[in-house]
């Protein structure tokens, strides 16, 4: 088997991380490993925003998360979301946020692409990731533009996707996958 095809059967999405930060050469190559993901009619207008696990403003998307998500939810939800002890990217180390331009199509799936590639990056460098989506509401409500400005988006960009990074404080074998149910062969 192809190391690219072990990498991609062996990655799963990691929800504990150890405090040990990455390093620049590591976070320079997952940067890298998202900018060469091909974007529609190569227009690489996908933007990543690096953050330190630390820095304030995620604190911040969390909480309107919680809030968002709280007034939208019905009462069995309401009590996971205020009762998870847990922050979206579970205390990672480095946040990738990808923004994309909104006025072009096939942004979003850019954006996608790209985070496949960061987290398939940072499984062949033995770190842990996880792909979110559950921040959209937050960073597309209200204080969009406040998010938008802290997170130095470009004009006219909005939020696509993110990606946590670390090292594993957990295993997680990869899911199970169901060929007969997933695929259809059309001849």
């Amino acid at each position: 088997m192809s190391q690219v095809l072990e990498v991609i059967a062996q990655r799963s999405s990691i929800r504990a991380y150890k405090k040990q930060p990455l390093t620049e050469q590591q976070i320079s190559s997952l940067i890298t490993a998202g900018l060469q993901a091909p974007t529609a009619r190569n227009l690489q207008e996908i933007h990543i925003s690096v953050l330190d696990g630390s820095y304030p403003i995620l604190a911040e998307i969390e909480k309107e998360k919680r809030v968002v998500l709280s007034a939208n939810a019905d009462e069995k939800a309401k009590e996971s979301i205020l009762n998870n002890p847990d922050n979206f990217y579970y205390n990672a180390p480095t946040v990738f946020i990808l923004s994309a331009d909104k006025d072009f199509y096939w942004s979003k799936l850019d954006a996608g692409i790209s985070a496949e590639n960061i987290v398939l990056a940072a499984q062949s460098l033995g770190l842990g990731s996880l792909i979110i989506g559950i921040i959209r509401c937050a960073l597309e409500g209200e204080k969009k533009e406040y998010f938008a400005k802290a997170l130095q988006f470009p004009e006219n960009y909005e939020f696509a996707i993110a990606v946590a990074v670390g090292y594993k404080d957990t295993e997680k074998a990869p899911h199970e996958i169901d060929i007969e149910k997933s695929v259809s062969f059309i001849k």
